[in-house]
C-alpha cells in the first residue's frame, strides 16, 4: 500500500464513481481502477461497492479512508516540515548573550530573526562573556554575542572563534542624580568606579578605565557582574559606572553624562565556532544581525 493508492481510492469515493475521479484527477480512467484494484488485492478485503448508481465504499473501506486520510495529512504535514528544516526554518538555535547587549541589539535582532523563520525555536542564554566562549567552545551554545570587538580578544578566542562585527554601542557615564554637577576634566575624581570584572578572553572596560585614571589618586574600583547591578549601585551613590542609555532606563537617582573622550563606544560583535558547520539556522540569524545592523547605521546617518 501506497500515498497513491489511498489519494486514488479517496478520489473515488468523493467523486462516486471511477470514471469521474479519473476526471478530477486529470487522469484517464485504468490508472485509477488498477491501483483501487491492486490495494483491495493487498489488503484483501473488498472496499467498494459496485452498484449500477456508482460505487460506494464498504466497511473495510470507511475505516481505510479515516485512517488513509490521517495518514496523508500526515505525510504532508512531514513534508512540510523537512521542507522548512532544509531552509532552515525549524530546529533549535542557541545564543549566548552578554546583558548589556541583549537591550541594545539582540531583542531587535531575534524579532528580525523570528519573522524570516516562525518555526525555529531560539534559547537565549543571558551569561557573562567567557561563559559563551566557554559555551562555544564546547558545542553548548551556537553563537554568542558580546560587547567586544576583534581587536579585544585574545590569542584563544581568535584561534575559536569566528565574528561579525555589527555595531558600535555609545557609553554614557552614570553618577549619582547629586554628583551630576561635578566637573571632572578627563573623567578624575570621580572616586570610585563600578566595572564589570576582568576576564581573560578579552580586553574590555576595566583594562581601559584603569589605564587612564593610572595617576588619579581618587581612582578605586567596585567590580560587579552585571551592567544592571552597576546602575543599582550608582542609584545608591556607591560611584559611577559606564553603561548604555537602555541599560540605565529612567532611574530618577541616576544621571547619564557624556563619556571622558577616552571611553569609546564598545563594539557588538556575534561569535560562533570556526571550525563547526554553519547550519541554516545559524545563517538566518547572521542575516537579521546583518539587516538590524544596516538599519541602525541607516538611522544614524
Amino acid at each position: 500500500m501506497d500515498f497513491r493508492q489511498i489519494e486514488y481510492f479517496k478520489a473515488v469515493v468523493e467523486a462516486g464513481s471511477v470514471s469521474q475521479a479519473a476526471k478530477n484527477l486529470n487522469m484517464t480512467q485504468p490508472p485509477v481502477s488498477h491501483a483501487v484494484a491492486k490495494l483491495e488485492g493487498e489488503l484483501g478485503v473488498r472496499l467498494l461497492e459496485r452498484t449500477a448508481k456508482g460505487v460506494h465504499p464498504t466497511q473495510a473501506g470507511l475505516y481505510l479512508l479515516s485512517k488513509g486520510e490521517r495518514l496523508v495529512a500526515d505525510r504532508d504535514r512531514a513534508m512540510a516540515t523537512l521542507k522548512l528544516m532544509g531552509e532552515g526554518a525549524v530546529g533549535d538555535l542557541r545564543i549566548g548573550v552578554e546583558p548589556m547587549v541583549i537591550n541594545e541589539i539582540v531583542a531587535d535582532v531575534l524579532a528580525e530573526f523570528l519573522d524570516q523563520v516562525p518555526g525555529a525555536r531560539v534559547s537565549l542564554t543571558d551569561v557573562t562573556p567567557d561563559l559563551i566562549v566557554q559555551g562555544i567552545q564546547d558545542g553548548r551554545l551556537d553563537m554568542g554575542c558580546i560587547p567586544f570587538g576583534p581587536g579585544q580578544f585574545a590569542g584563544f578566542v581568535t584561534d575559536l572563534c569566528d565574528s561579525y562585527s555589527i555595531l558600535g554601542i555609545d557609553i554614557k557615564l552614570a553618577v549619582p542624580r547629586y554628583r551630576a554637577r561635578e566637573d571632572h576634566p578627563d573623567g578624575k575624581g570621580w572616586g570610585r568606579w563600578i566595572l564589570p570584572y576582568r576576564i581573560p578572553a578579552f580586553t574590555g572596560m576595566p583594562e581601559v578605565v584603569g589605564k587612564a585614571l593610572a595617576g588619579d589618586d581618587s581612582f578605586e574600583v567596585l567590580e560587579v557582574s552585571t551592567p544592571q547591578t552597576a546602575v543599582a549601585f550608582v542609584a545608591a551613590g556607591l560611584g559611577v559606572a559606564p553603561v548604555t542609555r537602555r541599560i540605565a532606563g529612567r532611574t530618577d537617582a541616576v544621571t547619564l553624562l557624556d563619556p571622558p573622550r577616552w571611553l569609546a563606544p564598545m563594539q557588538a560583535t556575534l561569535l560562533w565556532r570556526r571550525d563547526a558547520e554553519i547550519s541554516p539556522l545559524m545563517r538566518h540569524w547572521l542575516e537579521a544581525t546583518r539587516v538590524v545592523a544596516e538599519h541602525r547605521r541607516a538611522l544614524r546617518s
